[in-house]
């Protein structure tokens, strides 16, 4: 079998999909990802060949625009971004790598293009890789979208009208055209509101995170698998154990625009007399003359860094919020964009953590969750811990390989 998978976002993007392509290359399968070109070498050292559809230049540009870490800009420059220069460039790598009949789409759902291939070629089965719950539109737990207090939730027929007028104002207007235009280049009919449920893989969907975190009604969407959290995050670094237990502070690997938030981390670790760890993979984000307490790092493994430290302030991306919940340490999550709304409202639904939806109250805020004892973790942090042993990699394999199985099964005794 040929696996042509997609990551075409940052590092919470790719870690997941490169664990399951050296998965994949375990069991003797060819892998081919797509990816930006920051993350090149990680795919390279898992023994992945690989494709880089977005360049240091774009993926800087795109992503140290600060309207992309906004609530409604964010998503929308990202749909554009992707319908302009990487929704070609992945058809064009499925059109070179494609073998009819050994060949399977392990898809990032921004990979569009994938999609449009598989309802051009029906007999090339495509997996979605769902690395966070806020992708399904369910209508009796519909996902948090944003940050504001009105946002609706009830009643369905309500929700309904929401993702419509989403639609139908604000995404079909920006992505509709170049997948229409892609359809018709293989004979596919028009489509409107794709994000509607379209984009969902009709033969199987891979939920990484686990049902305990987001359930989904099984007859919504029969074809979706959980997985569990991906704990694997291809780090190689030397690692030094930190042994003063600090307060880690981050807003993610992509983010240009953090220094005003570190200047809070620090003089909270002040007030708080704690020491505090810093981490950015754009040095210009630290503030100067930090306190001797408070130290900075790049980008560190989560999963060997965080059971030493006391709690994480981050952003919610779904990659950070797992760590934390497997580490079972506090976690204070101050959510921007994207799934981050959404993640932070399951945590604290959870109790295994807390939203900070301003930087005045961080200092409180911190105070609290570190005032609660973290030796006896509660059962969904330690359900991520024992879940993410298993390999939510491996699950998903194991699901590709079945799905594969069945098909050429099907096939034969047709």
């Amino acid at each position: 079998m040929r696996a042509i998978l997609s990551a075409p976002g940052s590092r919470g993007d790719v870690n997941p999909m490169i664990a399951i392509g050296r998965r994949l290359r375990e069991d003797g399968h060819d892998v081919v990802i797509s990816l930006a070109e920051p993350y090149a070498d990680v795919a390279v050292d898992a023994g992945l060949e690989v494709e880089v559809v977005i360049d240091h230049q774009q993926f800087t540009e795109a992503l140290g625009n600060p309207h992309v870490w906004k609530p409604i800009r964010g998503p929308l420059q990202v749909f554009r971004t992707v319908v302009s220069e990487f929704l070609e460039r992945q058809r064009d790598i499925i059109e070179r790598y494609h073998l009819p009949g050994q060949t399977v789409l392990v898809s990032h759902p921004l990979d569009l293009a994938s999609r449009i291939f598989r309802d051009a070629h029906p007999e090339t089965p495509l997996a979605s890789v769902h690395l966070q719950p806020v992708i399904l539109r369910t209508l009796d737990d519909p996902p948090k979208l944003s940050g504001w207090w009105f946002e609706m939730s009830r009643p369905k027929w309500l929700m309904r009208t929401t993702y419509w007028a989403i639609d139908t104002l604000a995404v079909d207007p920006t992505i509709l055209g170049p997948i229409n235009h892609m359809r018709s280049d293989f004979g596919l009919r028009s489509l409107r509101r794709p994000l509607n449920d379209w984009w969902h893989s009709p033969d199987l969907i891979l939920a990484l995170y686990p049902e305990w975190f987001a359930p989904a009604t099984k007859s919504f969407l029969p074809q979706l698998k959980h997985c569990g959290f991906p704990l694997q995050d291809n780090s190689t670094d030397d690692f030094l154990v930190p042994h003063d237990r600090p307060i880690v502070f981050t807003s993610g690997t992509a983010h240009h625009h953090c220094r005003r938030f570190f200047e809070s981390a620090v003089e909270a670790c002040v007030q708080l007399k704690r020491p505090g760890l810093l981490l950015s993979t754009f040095p210009e984000n630290f503030p100067p003359n930090l306190p001797e307490q408070v130290r900075t790092m790049p980008y560190m493994s989560f999963a060997r860094l965080l059971p030493h430290c006391a709690a994480i302030v981050h952003h919610g991306g779904i990659g950070t919020t797992s760590q934390a919940l497997a580490a079972a340490i506090p976690q204070l999550i101050r959510p921007m964009a994207f799934d981050q709304f959404d993640n932070a409202n399951r945590i604290e639904k959870l109790g295994c953590g807390r939203w900070l939806r301003n930087d005045r109250h961080l200092v409180n805020q911190l105070q609290q969750i570190l005032d609660k004892p973290v030796e006896n973790p509660g059962k969904h942090q330690v359900a991520a811990r024992n879940h993410g042993e298993a390999d939510a990699a491996d699950r998903a394999v194991c699901y590709l390989e079945k799905m594969l199985s069945e098909r050429g099964h099907a096939v034969s005794t047709t």
